[in-house]
């Protein structure tokens, strides 16, 4: 299932309906590697620059680059407008969203969202290269980063725990309200 449409069914908030088809197991088998070669060729190109940024640009920026394109990627899909609905209650949008994802993915502890994936929804990498520097998944942190903030209202903090792309079985981030 691609972000867009893991986005599409939990905001279509077929959180009642739906729940069923976003469970997933706790460890999922990732897709297939692509066979195409055009796929193979936008998984080395993504490979190439993300392994050049890291060379080439200092951290600060990378993270500042990498957040701004999470960001854009979350204004593009439909989760804001879920997001929106939940404004000033996050623990609304959590106990909403927690069914589709699971419990342990997606909970609060007072002022901390756990949040978290069970698989790479990213459709640029999803499917490959298997391991990427560690800055790519910022882009992910910029994408719960706008997220969260919609639903809170206010600026949020977001601390990447793991991701699939660093080598962990999931991912999952820290939402400080």
């Amino acid at each position: 299932m691609k972000r867009k449409e893991f986005l599409k069914t939990a905001c279509g908030l077929g959180l009642a309906g739906s729940a069923s088809a976003l469970k997933a197991p706790a460890r999922q088998t990732p897709p297939a590697k692509a066979e195409k070669p055009r796929d193979r060729f936008k998984e080395a190109w993504v490979l190439e620059m993300m392994q050049s940024l890291e060379k080439i640009v200092d951290p600060e920026t990378r993270g500042r680059l990498m957040n701004a394109c999470g960001r854009a990627c979350a204004r593009r899909g439909g989760i804001l407008k879920t997001a929106a609905k939940f404004k000033g209650d996050v623990p609304g949008f959590v106990a909403a969203l927690g069914p589709q994802v699971g419990k342990d993915l997606c909970r609060m502890e007072g002022e901390v969202v756990h949040w978290g994936y069970p698989r790479c929804y990213c459709e640029l990498v999803e499917a490959g290269p298997e391991r990427l520097p560690d800055s790519y998944c910022l882009c992910s942190a910029g994408w719960v980063q706008e997220v969260f903030e919609t639903a809170a209202g206010r600026p949020v903090r977001v601390e990447v725990v793991q991701t699939i792309k660093r080598g962990a079985p999931d991912c999952r981030f820290l939402v400080r309200l």
